[in-house]
This record gives structure tokens, C-alpha cells and sequence, in this order.
């Protein structure tokens, strides 16, 4: 959760993915978007941030010789750096399906078995990264994917293939406090009355304990 020192402006902070680690260094990626976002990038070096964390729960452990697939839209992009250090350490195989509307908006890692998708055919597949997915479903399987993106982009996958193969989900959505104390980030509990908090109980779920929904659009 990252905010700015002596200024309510914004009021709330701002909660982001750590993308890289190296030594007491924290990496973030972010777009900016909104006030948060655009504040911190007109950041310079040595203004000064307010920092908690780390918060929540992250993605499972990748074990020796599992076939992990890893599926990102947009900025949650930010998960691939650690993920991928997670997987060469533990002897994990992985593949990314990296996602965008254009290609202007995909970041170059440079990482090897990169397959990318964008919605206007600008770069690899013609299409979503779910469809692209799909396909590549129908000719192999992994052990696990993790995904991270926007909220359609998840309840596509967890509604069209969560019953082929067993995935994490790092939910997007706005979070007040960051530790379980202002109620204002829940998840519905698949088949239950009940909620989990994403701050606290996520952000990563398994797809088959939550039900996400599509935010409608305005009229």
C-alpha cells in the first residue's frame, strides 16, 4: 500500500503488486491512470513515499519440474519479474501469455516462451489472451496458471476454464486500509453467503473458491 507523507491528496493509498526485488530495492510498475498513479509519476529521485506492507497472500510455490503457465493483461504484467525468479528457483517450467489491446501497451521483458495476444492484431495472436489461451488448452495442459489482470479478464477464465485445469486468480479491485479493518474489498465465497477480503484473504485465489463478476458498464 503505497500513499504520500503530510498530503490527503489522495485521500486513500494505493495498492500494487511488488514487481522486483533485489536486495532492500522494491520495484513497482504501474499505468498511470487515475490521481495515484499520475502523482507517482511525477515523482523524483529522493521525494520520499509511505510504504505497507508486504500485505496479504501471494501465489503458491511452484514446485520442481511443474508446468506452470503464467497469464497477464495489462499492467498486471507487474507479477511476471518475481514470479518468473520464483519459477527458475524452484525448478519449475513456465510459458507467459502476455495480453493488450495494442501493442504499444505490451512491456519487454524479454523473457523466453513469451506468447503475446493483443485485441487488434497488432502483436502475436489476434485476439484475447483468454482466447489465446483456450487454444492452447486444446493441445496441452499445465499443472497450475496464475493470472493476474483486469476483472473481465478473470471471470472469463475462471468461467470457461477453471473446470480444465486448476488456476490462481490476483484479483483487481480498490483497497482502503490494506489489513481486513475497513470491510471495503470482498470477494464473494463461491456457494456462500459470505465474503473473503482481498486485502487479507487474497489478493490470490484459488478460482474455484470465488465468485467474481464483470462490472457493468455505465449507461
Amino acid at each position: 500500500m503505497v500513499s504520500f507523507p503530510g498530503s490527503f491528496d489522495p485521500l486513500l493509498p494505493r495498492a500494487f503488486s511488488v514487481c522486483d526485488v533485489e536486495g532492500e530495492r522494491i520495484s513497482l510498475l504501474y499505468v498511470a491512470v487515475g490521481k495515484g498513479t499520475t502523482r507517482l509519476s511525477k515523482l523524483r529521485p529522493g521525494d520520499k513515499v509511505v510504504m505497507n506492507g508486504p500485505l496479504g497472500n501471494g501465489f503458491p510455490d511452484m514446485r520442481n519440474g511443474e508446468k506452470v503457465w503464467l497469464a497477464v493483461g495489462g499492467s498486471g504484467a507487474a507479477i511476471l519479474p518475481i514470479l518468473i525468479v520464483g519459477a527458475k528457483n524452484s525448478g519449475s517450467s513456465f510459458r507467459i501469455f502476455y495480453g493488450a489491446r495494442t501493442k504499444s501497451q505490451l512491456i519487454n521483458f524479454d523473457y523466453e516462451s513469451t506468447f503475446y495476444a493483443t485485441d487488434d492484431g497488432s502483436a502475436g495472436y489476434h485476439g484475447t489472451v483468454v482466447e489465446l489461451l483456450k487454444a492452447e488448452l486444446s493441445r496441452e495442459k499445465p499443472d497450475k496458471i496464475f493470472a493476474c489482470g483486469p476483472t473481465p479478464m478473470l471471470v472469463s477464465m475462471q468461467k470457461e476454464m477453471s473446470n480444465k485445469v486448476q488456476i490462481y486468480l490476483s484479483v483487481e479491485t480498490p483497497m482502503a486500509c490494506g489489513i481486513g479493518l475497513c470491510q471495503g474489498c470482498p470477494v464473494k465465497k463461491k456457494g456462500e453467503p459470505d465474503y473473503f477480503l482481498a486485502c487479507k484473504d487474497g489478493p490470490v485465489f484459488d478460482s474455484r473458491e470465488v465468485e467474481l463478476v464483470k462490472e457493468k458498464s455505465a449507461q
